[in-house]
């Protein structure tokens, strides 16, 4: 993984415009809409305090950019954090799912003062359900929205993981 720069708008509108990617998530956005938003989320990354982090999740084997992985809704009071990514369909399906997941939860813990990393996604969702499954996350109470949510806790997360080839120092210099 590496932090979202200009060069990667068109990943961010593929996804957010693809009809079996947004499924589970909302409307596709149009691609004038996408461009828009990731232009808009690109700007808020630099601010402070933090309020969202953009990772362009990268193949090791061809150096593709195969998806995306975001952290949002930071909760200072509470110390957590909600993470989330999309794949491109090609990368579904593959273990990549599991490997990112695994990564921004490694990432989160190793870089941000949180103490949870939560997810959520649709009930029906069985390719999103097996991952946290797969991981360990804890099952949290449904909440409001009617989306399955999970977290990992630092105190129970493997400590003895790198951070899954994230390229912090990379991802901290454009933070500042």
């Amino acid at each position: 993984m590496r932090g979202a720069e200009e060069a990667d708008a068109a990943l961010y509108c593929d996804l957010y415009g693809d009809p079996g990617t947004m499924r589970f998530v909302g409307p596709p956005l149009s691609r004038e809409r996408a461009q828009r938003r990731f232009r808009q989320v690109l700007a808020s990354l630099g601010r402070r305090p933090v309020e969202r982090v953009l990772l362009v999740i990268v193949e090791k084997a061809t150096r593709q950019s195969i998806g995306i992985g975001a952290f949002q809704d930071f909760d200072t009071r509470r110390r957590r954090v909600e993470a989330g990514m999309m794949l491109r369909s090609e990368a579904r399906g593959r273990g990549f799912g599991s490997e990112g997941l695994r990564g921004l939860v490694d990432f989160a813990f190793a870089t941000f003062e949180v103490d949870e990393v939560w997810i959520q996604h649709a009930p029906d969702n069985m390719e999103a359900r097996r991952v946290p499954v797969r991981l360990g996350l804890s099952h949290n109470t449904d909440g409001e929205s009617g989306k399955l949510t999970w977290s990992a806790r630092r105190h129970s997360w493997p400590a003895d993981r790198s951070v899954s080839g994230l390229n912090r120092n990379a991802i901290d210099a454009k933070r500042n």
